[in-house]
């Protein structure tokens, strides 16, 4: 596939190009020190690791869903297995962290705490890089390894998304109370509203589209 070999390739010249940023931001997820050193950087999301690693998220993801959504043969009218779809789901999550970083810049802006919120913004943008780059071989097995054994990798790439997405909720958690920067009410109530909410709807729909 050339959305694969595309991907691939972008891990390659990040490798050989930026080796030392890259692995900086391997090891972010892991701890929290290094992970507010970055952020405070004024180029972190500016820079080429930054950006094509997003690219890359931005390029598995949507293939992933794509190919869950064929392998459990979801009944939906608009989406089958064709280039279409996948940059209907491309807009799609490209849509739905647009609408999220602009609902944190706004509450950052309310409670006035902006520093603690981009923060946290950077914190999603790396998770999701991390994310794309743990869905490559997982894409490449469903599309390339035996067909009996494609339900397992989709339900690792399910597992990969959950992982990080507790991972991103821990971290963001224990950053704000560490900093201080945030209260633990208001803390909660993003979580609520933010995160566990749209879970929730989300799982069921998913639920009512299986």
């Amino acid at each position: 596939m050339i959305i694969i070999a595309l991907s691939v390739m972008i891990l390659g010249y990040l490798f050989s190009a930026f080796k030392t940023r890259f692995n900086a931001f391997l090891k972010t997820v892991f701890t929290i020190r290094i992970g507010n050193q970055i952020s405070h950087e004024e180029y972190s999301l500016s820079h080429p690791t930054a950006i094509f690693l997003s690219i890359n998220f931005l390029i598995t993801a949507p293939l992933f869903i794509l190919q869950a959504i064929s392998s459990k043969k979801i009944s939906l009218s608009f989406v089958d297995f064709s280039f279409l779809s996948y940059l209907l789901i491309v807009g799609f999550v490209l849509a739905v962290y647009l609408v999220k970083i602009l609902s944190l810049k706004i509450i950052g802006y309310i409670f006035n705490s902006r520093v603690a919120i981009s923060e946290y913004i950077f914190l999603i943008f790396l998770i999701n890089q991390i994310i794309g780059i743990g869905f490559i071989p997982i894409i490449l097995f469903i599309a390339y390894g035996k067909e009996s054994f494609t339900n397992g990798f989709v339900y690792a790439g399910i597992t990969l998304f959950i992982l990080a997405y507790f991972v991103r909720i821990g971290k963001g958690a224990i950053t704000a109370l560490y900093s201080r920067k945030i209260s633990v009410f208001y803390l909660f109530l993003y979580l609520c509203a933010f995160e566990i909410l749209p879970l929730l709807l989300g799982v069921k729909l998913f639920d009512k589209l299986v």
